[in-house]
């Protein structure tokens, strides 16, 4: 009789034990289940820009709770710091751009007006102020683009520009190119052929046109009198390409991975003119289109510069 009392009662224990052990486990599963709720409502309010700062009670949450909201706290901070200070350098570079373009314009203008004047006065013979005046506005147009230049690398680079990319044809791209570099390459000897295409992709009309003019300007500047280059287009599964081949110098395959850089110039090429961010300014206009830019090329055989460009547009789900 004792035994079997004492087993009812052990029985009796494990039951209450149990059903405690089951309550414990209920009790912290659905806590954890709260929290991870919770943790997921401040990161999908974060995201969607719907994140307040509030108060929270040190007693009444957990401490992972108040630490991922401090975290989207200082993130807040950061990103609204980030912002006065792209309004900051949005305003300076405007200024800057606005300042520059006055005195560069103004220093073009009276170089060609003193040009001007001593041809009328050619019978008192003066060659070497002319050719100080052509040096004048010649070096104007370079200090002009590469204040442009700056400016345009700068506003992409903080944003201040956006890419405003919508599936249409690449022809206006190609026709844009003709009509730039022709009257360049004739100049210099150099044969220039861009192929007609019918293919369309994703991109931004003027932004690509601006990152291919670098790339066949760099083609015609390095590619020797007599030469060729040959711009066309070719459509793969996911990407449409436009492809500048060239006849020039060719890229030594160790700078191979520098000529994207900022402000790269080779030691081969340091006696012409340029200031090293073409590239670089494509390859980020490729990047901001959710695209990209290759490069093959072997010294001496000429180059081949190849831009991508996404055949349809990303779901932004």
């Amino acid at each position: 009789m004792k035994s079997e009392v004492l087993i009812l009662v052990s029985a009796s224990v494990a039951v209450v034990l149990l059903g405690a052990c089951i309550g414990v486990v209920i009790f912290f599963r659905a806590r954890e289940k709260r929290i991870i709720r919770r943790i997921q409502q401040m990161l999908d309010d974060a995201i969607d820009g719907r994140f307040q700062d509030e108060h929270l009670d040190e007693t009444g949450v957990s401490a992972i709770e108040n630490t991922m909201w401090r975290y989207l706290c200082d993130n807040e901070m950061a990103y609204q710091k980030l912002s006065r200070e792209k309004e900051q350098i949005q305003l300076q570079i405007s200024d800057i751009s606005h300042q520059s373009v006055t005195p560069i314009s103004n220093i073009v203008l009276y170089s060609q007006l003193l040009e001007e004047w001593l041809v009328l006065q050619e019978s008192d013979g003066s060659p070497e102020a002319a050719g100080w005046t052509a040096a004048i506005r010649e070096q104007a147009k370079t200090l002009e683009f590469l204040v442009g230049s700056l400016v345009k690398l700068s506003r992409l680079e903080t944003g201040i520009i956006k890419v405003n990319m919508e599936k249409q044809k690449l022809q206006p791209v190609l026709r844009a190119l003709q009509q730039q570099f022709m009257p360049k390459a004739e100049q210099k000897g150099v044969r220039l052929t861009v192929e007609p295409t019918e293919e369309t992709a994703v991109f931004d009309l003027k932004w690509t046109i601006e990152a291919a003019a670098n790339v066949v300007d760099n083609a015609i500047k390095y590619t020797p009198c007599g030469g060729e280059i040959v711009v066309s287009a070719e459509a793969y599964s996911f990407f449409v390409c436009i492809r500048v081949a060239d006849q020039g110098i060719g890229i030594p395959e160790e700078e191979q991975a520098s000529v994207f850089s900022r402000f790269y110039r080779s030691p081969g090429v340091s006696g012409e003119p340029g200031l090293g961010i073409g590239l670089y300014l494509a390859r980020e206009v490729m990047k901001a289109q959710n695209g990209y830019i290759k490069l093959a090329s072997r010294e001496g055989r000429g180059s081949v510069f190849s831009l991508f460009l996404l055949t349809e547009e990303i779901s932004q789900k």
